[in-house]
């Protein structure tokens, strides 16, 4: 089932999404709903991003191919464990908005696209057996991130908490192989880089059950899964798209702060 977050006639609603049209929902996709009769043409509504979370967790070197060396051996330096970060709420966006790059920084910012997990019920002390069943579905996003604030600032909130420093969308979609889903980023059409959460290091039964031992994790909650290989430098102008495989596209301008 693909589920979408959206704005009608002044109105933001769910939806169930069949083909090229959505059928508004009573309620959520996080609580019990029915299907209505009220529908609209996707071109007809203004996609937003698929849910509001209350934390947004990033996985950080999740990927081999995006892991530096350890030095003198050659070897990747991966964590020996799960490192999650958070990124704070007012960081989310949803599809076609503007990605804006702070008026006061000047430096490199980079994509980082990934697949998001959204969380489809409250989940504390969940085993990696039972993580599966909190989930609601997986959605694109894409971790922007200013690199002269993530490595020169002791705490990495600027870095990676900027406004609008987390595109999500366009959809929810809940009936996907979480082990094996391609996803491509493109930079201004040119396709910079794929993926496959089959790669992960440590995948997502894994790393919900590892946040979820110390912090409840909340319906509509979102956990970025990983990049791999080497983000791309994006600037003001620019357009990234994050393609996953089954859930569609998503498309961000990029923008300097006026």
């Amino acid at each position: 089932m693909r589920f979408a977050r959206y704005s009608a006639h002044g109105e933001i609603a769910y939806g169930v999404v069949e083909g090229q049209v959505v059928r508004q929902i009573t309620g959520t996709p996080f609580e019990a709903y029915r299907v209505t009769d009220h529908s609209h043409r996707l071109a007809e509504v203004r996609l937003l991003a698929p849910c509001t979370p209350s934390k947004v967790l990033c996985m950080a070197v999740n990927y081999v191919s995006h892991a530096g060396v350890v030095p003198g051996t050659g070897a990747p330096n991966m964590p020996t464990q799960p490192e999650p970060f958070l990124k704070a709420p007012t960081t989310i966006i949803g599809p076609e908005e503007p990605i804006v790059i702070p008026r006061i920084y000047e430096g490199r910012v980079d994509e980082e696209g990934e697949v998001v997990v959204v969380i489809g019920k409250r989940c504390k002390r969940v085993s990696k057996e039972d993580a599966l069943s909190y989930v609601l579905g997986y959605t694109c996003g894409n971790d922007v991130s200013a690199r002269q604030w993530q490595s020169g600032d002791r705490q990495w909130w600027r870095g990676k908490s900027s406004d609008t420093f987390a595109p999500i969308g366009p959809f929810i979609v809940t009936e996907l192989d979480h082990a094996n889903i391609t996803f491509r980023i493109r930079v201004n059409g040119k396709e910079i880089r794929e993926g496959n959460t089959k790669d992960l290091a440590y995948d997502i039964p894994t790393i919900i059950s590892f946040i979820s031992q110390v912090m409840t994790l909340e319906p509509g909650d979102v956990i970025f899964t990983g990049t791999p290989g080497r983000p791309a430098e994006i600037k003001a102008g620019d357009t990234v798209e994050m393609e996953a495989e089954g859930v569609g596209v998503l498309r961000n301008p990029v923008r300097a702060e006026e």
